[in-house]
């Protein structure tokens, strides 16, 4: 049943005989404001520098790999089928297309 107001930094409620109102401080919002910022911009410094931790180990373990991935082999449990075949999506398009088995069932 409350109403906060954020800019005036204001809350009213309801109280048993009258309307309760409470004030806030602007100078300790903007202290708040400021430190959960900062907290922020730490955590998401931290989870950045974990990241690259792990892009630079991983690249460390392969160093022979290409950055292009056209040219890299494909890595993974997953491994294309060896028999394929190209299903135009588009006849205006003949470079789109799908690549899929070719033992697949018509449906």
């Amino acid at each position: 049943m409350d109403v906060p107001h954020y800019a005036c930094l204001k809350m009213k409620m309801p109280g048993t005989k009258d309307i309760i109102t409470m004030s806030g401080d602007y100078k300790k919002s903007a202290a708040c404001a400021a430190a959960s910022s900062r907290l922020s911009e730490s955590l998401v410094i931290a989870a950045e520098r974990k990241l690259l931790d792990r892009v630079v180990a991983m690249a460390s373990k392969q160093p022979d790999l290409s950055p292009d991935p056209q040219e890299s082999e494909p890595q993974g449990p997953f491994q294309p089928a060896k028999e394929t075949k190209k299903i135009p999506l588009d006849p205006n398009h003949p470079d789109r297309h799908a690549i899929v088995g070719a033992n697949l069932d018509s449906k």
